[in-house]
């Protein structure tokens, strides 16, 4: 059952990030928005023999929730003036939303291990965002797994490019 390996994984994601200090998430960011493409695919990203990943109504719509918290305090990040209150507030949205999505999940196992991806992308930048709110490894990290959910993942109506952000 896929949600058991899930869980686990989530959870031994959310040791190790804990345990990374911030400017290492940052330095990781920013060597990856170089090679965003190789990132993608070191991380284990692929597509389902040159198509995207089918998706269930539980991913959707945790995607969407998280996409729509991301949309509304973008303005704010990209104006400087994100501040704590506000960034634990959108990190809590993801980790709720990731939290349902994992215990929702009835993807097949191969579309399952690429979601993995996501996941920890998403994991990472809500983890940024508690420690450092204006951190390129929070808003921009969160951005780029939003990103990379459009480009691997069929979501009817997700511009994966519409909602990328690459300035580092």
């Amino acid at each position: 059952m896929p949600t058991k390996p899930s869980v686990l994984f989530v959870i031994v994601c959310s040791l190790v990030l804990s345990s990374i200090s911030l400017p290492t998430l940052a330095q990781v960011h920013e060597h990856a928005a170089e090679h965003a493409h190789d990132e993608h695919a070191s991380i284990g990203l692929s597509l389902n023999d040159g198509a995207q990943w089918e998706t269930d109504a539980a991913l959707r719509k945790g995607m969407v929730e998280i996409r729509t918290a991301v949309d509304l305090l973008e303005p704010t990040f990209a104006a400087g003036q994100l501040n704590q209150a506000q960034a634990q507030q959108l990190s809590h949205a993801v980790q709720s939303s990731v939290n349902t999505m994992i215990e929702q999940c009835k993807l097949e196992p191969a579309a399952d291990a690429n979601l993995h991806s996501i996941l920890a992308m998403l994991l990472a930048g809500a983890a940024s965002l508690e420690s450092s709110p204006m951190s390129a490894a929070g808003v921009p990290a969160l951005r780029d797994a939003l990103q990379a959910y459009g480009h691997y993942f069929n979501h009817a109506g997700w511009e994966a490019d519409e909602h990328a952000t690459h300035a580092h």
